[in-house]
């Protein structure tokens, strides 16, 4: 079946701030149902950057996040500035969150945050032999605690919740399969 894409018939711009954009658009499916408004959220591409020392610890970050109210352990991350490259954006993003710098850096790719109503993407990157070369940027909107935690731990807490943030979830299996830190075997005979 050849899937088409649904018509905009009108946009407008409800909502736009430094935070998030949103857009309420007017759409006409390729077999005439109306689907009005329809919200679309435009955020900037995001990195979100999966650094290990030279011991195998994965640098994690605690930080309060608001909207569930709690404190969540992540992998350090954040947008892709205007201009910016992906890569140049986790260099700038691991330093400023975790004092952390690398030498080894490599792209693991992109996904979509949620491509039902996100037109963003957010990128995977390894850092490995990550070192501590500054403290963190003190900055007063994101505080942090650092974790310095072993693969096979970070894999355990992924895997129970622990880490609830699927995009970091998500960006710490892509990566750690990518650098070769666990192997994910794809099941057999799947068509």
């Amino acid at each position: 079946m050849n899937l088409l894409p649904w018509q905009v018939q009108s946009s407008k711009v409800v909502l736009k701030d430094r935070w998030i954009d949103v857009r309420a658009d007017d759409c006409l499916t390729a077999e005439g149902a109306v689907i009005a408004p329809y919200y679309v959220l435009s955020y900037p591409d995001w990195v979100h950057v999966v650094a290990i020392d030279r011991t195998g610890n994965v640098i994690l970050i605690e930080q309060y996040r608001h909207g569930i109210a709690a404190n969540s352990l992540e992998v350090p991350g954040g947008g892709i500035d205007a201009g910016e490259a992906p890569l140049e954006a986790a260099k700038r993003e691991l330093l400023e969150e975790t004092g952390y710098t690398s030498d080894d850096w490599l792209y693991c790719g992109r996904l979509c945050p949620n491509p039902a109503n996100q037109n963003n993407f957010s990128h995977i990157v390894l850092a490995r032999n990550v070192v501590q070369t500054m403290q963190p940027a003190d900055d007063p909107t994101e505080k942090v605690n650092i974790h310095l935690t072993p693969v096979p731990i970070v894999i355990k807490q992924a895997l129970a919740g622990a880490i609830c943030q699927a995009l970091h979830v998500s960006a710490l299996f892509m990566a750690l399969e990518t650098g070769r830190y666990c192997t994910i075997s794809p099941l057999e005979n799947i068509d």
